[in-house]
């Protein structure tokens, strides 16, 4: 197998020009690179990747690590930090927890070890605490979700606001009686949603009635599990907020199977705007999150934080905004 100083004979320069040529640094007149790269062809020399990171202790891969790809929501976000890492010639290596700490540890380990450049989690398993002991001095960013007890960059919207106004447009709709479906204590958006639900109806006057607001989870199931706990409720809600357009579907489907329409009799409201609030019959009013920009800002800040640079704003609030469709009606009273 050839060698780099095989090459350099061959071309006759040094190892030094024919590193500068495979690193694209310049400074190599045109007819020296010519034969750098005939050499390099002829003798179909292939660098070693892997004793030229080691030299520049660095992979140019960073992991990017989640519960699940179940959840549309996410697929946007990665495609954002992929473009953004691409950019920056970073490999994306997406690897799935599947909310097991364990499996996390292992993800952890190897960012200890240095395999990797650094990471953007998209969700946490472990305490905030444990994150920022094992964690020290490695480049770490959050993308969606704020972790309590790390300090690390976060990219993310206003979950609290982002609720409350969902909720208040749906007041202002004519409904008065909404549920609450969401995820308490999975994510710390969820609490921050619920916040901004309860906030809403304090400030109209409106009473929360502790039945209708359920925790259940994000997903289409989370969804169709809280829909069928509303309905063997006494008295029904006008409305519905679902902290994801997932949780969104999942109620509509199950509504229907109660004889419930979607939104004749009862109005659903999601958040995210994901592909599937679009498609759904009806499909889905919800809370635009912009989930690209999401990912993309999340690379931006991860690459600084690995070359050193200092971050100016280690909180990203970027806008969200409420996206009109089918699955909610005015209410007349």
């Amino acid at each position: 197998m050839a060698t780099i100083k095989d090459v350099a004979k061959l071309a006759g320069v040094s190892v030094a020009t024919v590193s500068r040529v495979l690193n694209d640094k310049g400074n190599v007149q045109p007819p020296t690179e010519q034969r750098v790269r005939r050499a390099i062809a002829e003798l179909r020399y292939t660098p070693n990747l892997l004793g030229r990171d080691l030299r520049r202790n660095e992979t140019k891969k960073i992991l990017v690590l989640l519960n699940t790809i179940s959840n549309p929501f996410y697929s946007r976000v990665v495609k954002g930090i992929e473009d953004r890492a691409r950019q920056q010639d970073y490999v994306v290596m997406v690897c799935m927890t599947h909310a097991d700490q364990a499996i996390e540890a292992e993800y952890l380990q190897m960012l200890r070890a240095h395999l990797l450049d650094g990471a953007v989690f998209l969700t946490a398993e472990h305490e905030g605490s444990v994150l920022t002991r094992l964690l020290s001095g490695i480049p770490v960013v959050l993308a969606c979700e704020c972790k309590p007890g790390f300090q690390a960059p976060t990219v993310s919207i206003d979950n609290c606001q982002a609720a409350y106004e969902a909720v208040r447009y749906l007041i202002g709709k004519g409904h008065r009686e909404i549920a609450f479906f969401g995820a308490l204590g999975t994510y710390d958006s969820g609490a921050q949603r619920l916040e901004g639900y309860m906030r809403a109806l304090h400030d109209e006057g409106i009473s929360p009635r502790p039945e209708w607001i359920l925790n259940e989870g994000f997903s289409v199931n989370a969804g169709s599990r809280a829909a069928a706990r509303l309905c063997r409720c006494a008295c029904l809600p006008s409305a519905v907020f679902c902290t994801s357009d997932s949780a969104a579907a999942g109620a509509i489907r199950e509504f229907s199977k109660n004889g419930l329409r979607t939104p004749q009799d009862i109005s659903v409201m999601g958040f995210d705007d994901t592909s599937l609030a679009e498609v759904f019959l009806p499909s889905i009013t919800t809370m635009r999150q912009p989930q690209y920009e999401i990912g993309y800002q999340a690379m931006e800040l991860l690459s600084k934080r690995i070359s050193g640079e200092a971050i100016a704003a280690p909180m990203v609030i970027l806008e969200h905004k409420i996206i009109e469709r089918s699955s909610v009606a005015g209410r007349t009273t």
